[in-house]
């Protein structure tokens, strides 16, 4: 889960890099390529969570919210890093 934080401060700060300082389009597939790794390794914790979560967790305990979050933001980053890849803008 740290290393997708780190892949979206990446995507945002490339974002920002490309949208104030190169010319349109420039960084688009870099932004979107980040997002999808944000979105695979988002998706591989959760599910390596709930594989394992027998393991270290108490029975008949509940995920919590933040497993929910997790499921949340992995169609969220793809579906961001499909659009970023799709719809550069082009001159």
């Amino acid at each position: 889960m740290v290393l997708s934080l780190v892949f979206c401060c990446l995507s945002f700060v490339l974002f920002m890099f490309q949208l104030y300082n190169m010319k349109r389009g420039g960084l688009f597939y870099a932004t979107g390529i980040c997002q999808l790794c944000t979105s695979v390794s988002v998706f591989t914790g959760a599910l390596i969570y709930a594989l394992h979560v027998r393991e270290f967790h108490h029975p008949g305990g509940s995920f919590g919210y933040c497993f929910a979050l997790a499921w949340v933001a992995f169609p969220l980053a793809l579906a961001s890093g499909i659009i970023y890849i799709h719809l550069r803008k082009r001159e």
